[in-house]
């Protein structure tokens, strides 16, 4: 499958679960949704330079009634720990984060490694939902973050697979 029609299956998931507004950060797994995103007319989308101005615009959104989508790369949430973890304990804030689980045994660049190996605890000790997309299978995660978003009252966060992102088989 290439990396187009995979992001277009994404885009329409996002799309499905009401998805208005969507913020982004490059990164070369993101790049085929980014461009789907960016494609799609009932989504507005933003390019930001940091991805806690990225959580920032999606707060935003849900401030106005809006369903709201950060795509960005693992490192994102690493850098966006606080903002994310405010929004969901202090503010309360529903948004979606999409985030290429870079670090993995399919990521072959060692800079990458030590984002693998953290993220999850990283997530797990802000106590914000989170769900891993591993492949085509889990594209319902896509669509349903958006009401667990608004039933927890706070971001969701999906870490994808390179396989998820791209439809990439190893």
């Amino acid at each position: 499958m290439s990396d187009k029609v995979r992001a277009a299956q994404i885009t329409a998931r996002l799309r499905a679960g009401g998805a208005e507004i969507a913020a982004s950060l490059p990164d070369s797994w993101l790049s085929a949704l980014i461009d789907a995103v960016t494609d799609t007319p009932e989504i507005t989308h933003v390019r930001v330079t940091r991805e806690d101005d990225g959580v920032a615009v999606c707060a935003g959104a849900s401030l106005m009634g809006r369903r709201a989508v950060l795509v960005c790369q693992n490192a994102g949430l690493l850098l966006s720990a606080n903002v994310l973890a405010g929004y969901a304990h202090h503010h309360r804030i529903p948004l979606v984060v999409i985030a290429a689980d870079r670090g993995g045994p399919e990521d072959g660049f060692y800079y990458q490694a030590y984002k693998g190996r953290v993220t999850p605890g990283v997530l797990t000790a802000l106590e914000l939902p989170w769900h891993r997309v591993g492949d085509a299978r889990d594209d319902w995660l896509f669509e349903r973050a958006f009401e667990q978003a608004a039933m927890h009252r706070s971001p969701v966060v999906l870490l994808c697979s390179r396989a998820a992102l791209t439809g990439e088989s190893l």
